[in-house]
């Protein structure tokens, strides 16, 4: 009945009360089928599956993996937490798992994701292991084990890597849900300074060119939200699913609509047609738009600079009168940052409505909100009477706080001369102020009152012609040159390029000047599988030079350094590398440093925040017998198929083809362990789907703080999300 998409009540009710007078008597073929068929039709019958479970546990001896593997699937599809059988299946699955074939294995471990259950360090090495000896997997297998990836936060470069490989072989049998779901998990985790990752990413944009008319809507927003994150440069990418999305605009639910805005204006792509497609769209249906989808969509528009259609801005401010008790802090910073550049009197009672509800709720505003909000409000010439007072007045204590910690707070020395006491405290001082960068403005005032921006600047069109250079990339770029003289010799640089890459806490660690983490990596812990600070292309290129010098130094037996030293980079510098600057600058004192850097809006902002919630792949369909997509209904959230040809209690190694259904996200699902962000099964029956995009680039700023991205299916209400999706998506890593 499952198989045929029987879905009538009375006959289901009837099976349910036959086959829990039979429970004892069913094997666990029969147990797993029964468990498997409710799941396919979305039927949660907690009581049946309550019974099933407890049975379960006393034959599990006798299960076989894939007995294993369509029971657990079925919880996981149906939302089912039963910890004392999960922590059984677990168990045997652990003690099996070389019998687990490609399928199996992607299922059990999506299934114990999906239901957030902690599956412990020994299952992830086991898993990791298995999956590296294992070759032939199909496209939503791939899928499925990226997905589980990044929403558990699981930094493993390797093991990605492998996925990418394996992925290459198989991306003419992709689907755009396989895409969609392996770019996002790629684009979760941040990972991207790996070859395998970076062909991986040219190879996947050949595919989305020639087939992003195929797509459908959750995948354009998916796919392009990970590009936008990656700050991957795929303009012809864009071109074609921005094409895409005219041809469908009527389809895209707000959530797709203005993730896939926000993705164009997080990479700078203007695409006329979709821009009034979407205003069209957004004027007919704002009132289905949340707070976020409101705010996102308005920081999207301005950072485009699409504010021709007056009509759309007037509605959407409105709109936005009656939602903002729902948006967060980063919400109201977000409306405000648009108003300001979108023209401030389109939004004059929006603003009103924004510095009402800030008055109200200022206590739950963090820094970087307080720094958005009030520099936006300056900017629109907005007078706000005494709260507009207390936000300025809070940034000026920030700005004092970081004048201290970069004068009187810093290390006396290199990291092998200070004490660890005046190390941690510094880090720690510097940390907790809870910001990334001090923005273009701000940080131009610090830098003239740390004698940072002393003698001859670099050009900007000079530094920018360097060979190397790039805005438009993952990383950050840095122009140096020098001209120091120590003792008889002369050293000059006429110009030398340098970029980010990835470092390690232990790079961090073994600086010369105090490197200070400041909370955006991979992980909550500052020493463990994180991206550190010593990567930043500011960073780097200051350290390259003071090594350049100690070395000359010891040549030379002379230590007295003076010259000109200047530094031009692309973005504003995070607050971590305005130290190492200024430490360079109190060790060679008789050097003049100027350090300059590019303006980028006031809306971007840091992203590493993404630790992003997670895009669900739904394995919609069962793991032996997924029964096909019903095409009435709207697109699936699931990620990752699994054949039609697997029965439920028979194994069938026959090669399986592309799945039909599609992938898709939600937010709120943080990379670990809610267990309230399950929805109900979407229409194709494969569990609900989870996400969070939020992206952004390099550098938070100040001045920049508006990244926008993680959206949520419209039919599934929930509480406003915690980052609220704008400018520093998950800003909870990045800040805390």
């Amino acid at each position: 009945m499952a198989k045929m998409q029987c879905r009538d009540d009375e006959i289901f009710q009837r099976i349910s009360l036959r086959a829990q007078e039979i429970v004892q008597d069913l094997d666990p073929q029969g147990l797993a089928i029964v468990a498997w068929s409710f799941a396919t039709v979305g039927r949660k019958d907690e009581v049946l599956l309550q019974r099933i479970a407890e049975e379960a546990r006393s034959k599990l001896d006798s299960f076989g993996v894939q007995n294993i593997s369509n029971l657990v699937w079925a919880n996981a599809t149906l939302g089912l937490r039963a910890d004392a059988l999960h922590a059984d299946l677990l168990r045997h699955s652990l003690a099996r798992l070389d019998d687990f074939t490609t399928q199996e294995l992607a299922i059990v471990n999506w299934a114990f994701t999906k239901l957030a259950y902690p599956v412990g360090d020994d299952w992830k090495a086991a898993l990791r292991q298995r999956v590296l000896r294992l070759k032939e997997y199909a496209p939503s297998e791939l899928s499925m084990i990226a997905w589980a990836l990044a929403t558990r936060g699981d930094y493993d470069p390797d093991l990605l890597a492998y996925i990418a490989r394996r992925s290459m072989e198989l991306m003419r049998s992709f689907t755009g849900q396989n895409l969609a779901t392996i770019i996002w998990a790629i684009a979760t985790i941040s990972y991207k300074d790996d070859p395998s990752i970076d062909e991986f990413l040219r190879m996947a944009l050949g595919a989305i060119i020639a087939r992003a008319g195929e797509f459908q809507p959750l995948n354009i927003a998916l796919i392009s939200w990970g590009l936008a994150k990656l700050s991957f440069k795929a303009e012809a990418a864009f071109e074609a699913m921005c094409d895409a999305a005219v041809q469908q605009i009527d389809y895209f639910a707000p959530q797709n609509l203005v993730q896939l805005l926000w993705a164009c204006g997080t990479a700078g792509y203007k695409h006329e047609s979709f821009l009034r497609a979407a205003a069209r769209v957004a004027k007919r249906t704002i009132e289905q738009f949340s707070s976020q989808h409101q705010s996102n969509f308005l920081w999207a528009c301005a950072r485009l600079n699409f504010k021709e259609d007056v009509e759309l801005l007037r509605v959407v401010a409105t709109a936005a009168q009656r939602k903002m008790h729902e948006g967060s802090p980063q919400h109201l910073s977000n409306i405000a940052w648009a108003a300001s550049q979108l023209g401030p009197q389109h939004f004059q009672e929006c603003l009103v409505a924004v510095l009402n509800e800030t008055s109200r709720r200022i206590k739950e505003f963090d820094p970087p909100s307080i720094m958005m909000l009030s520099d936006s409000l300056y900017e629109a010439n907005f007078g706000g009477g005494e709260i507009m007072q207390v936000l300025r007045g809070q940034v000026q204590r920030m700005g004092n706080e970081l004048y201290e910690i970069f004068t009187t707070g810093l290390p006396r020395g290199t990291r092998g001369l200070c004490g660890h006491q005046e190390l941690t405290e510094y880090q720690r001082r510097l940390r907790n102020l809870g910001l990334t960068t001090f923005g273009y403005e701000h940080t131009t005032s610090l830098f003239q009152q740390l004698q940072l921006c002393e003698g001859q600047p670099w050009q900007v069109a000079e530094a920018m012609a360097m060979p190397g250079w790039t805005t438009n990339a993952r990383r950050t770029t840095v122009a140096r040159r020098y001209s120091l003289r120590l003792g008889s010799r002369s050293l000059e640089d006429p110009g030398t390029i340098f970029t980010s890459a990835f470092a390690s806490a232990q790079e961090d660690a073994q600086a010369d000047f105090i490197v200070v983490w400041l909370g955006q990596g991979k992980a909550d812990s500052p020493s463990i599988g994180r991206a550190g600070r010593s990567g930043d292309a500011e960073c780097r290129a200051i350290l390259a030079t003071h090594e350049m010098l100690k070395k000359v130094k010891e040549e030379e037996g002379f230590s007295d350094v003076s010259g000109t030293l200047a530094f031009h980079t692309s973005g504003v510098p995070c607050l971590s590398c305005v130290g190492v600057a200024t430490q360079f600058k109190r060790h060679y004192p008789k050097v003049s440093f100027c350090f300059t850097f590019m303006n980028r809006p006031l809306s971007e902002r840091e992203e590493s925040m993404t630790e992003a919630s997670a895009v669900v792949p739904n394995v919609a369909l069962a793991p032996k017998t997924p029964r096909r997509t019903d095409t009435s209904r709207p697109p699936p959230s699931n990620g990752g198929g699994v054949s039609e040809n697997y029965h439920p209690g028979y194994r069938t190694d026959v090669p399986r083809p592309p799945a039909s259904n599609e992938g898709g996200m939600t937010e709120n699902y943080h990379a670990g362990y809610r267990t309230d962000a399950f929805r109900p099964p979407p229409s194709n029956g494969g569990g609900g789907a989870v996400s969070s995009p939020l992206a952004g680039s390099r550098s938070f700023t100040c001045n920049l703080h508006a990244h926008a991205g993680c959206l949520a299916w419209a039919d599934a209400p929930r509480p406003p999300p915690s980052n609220g999706g704008g400018a520093w998506d998950n800003y909870r890593p990045v800040f805390r």
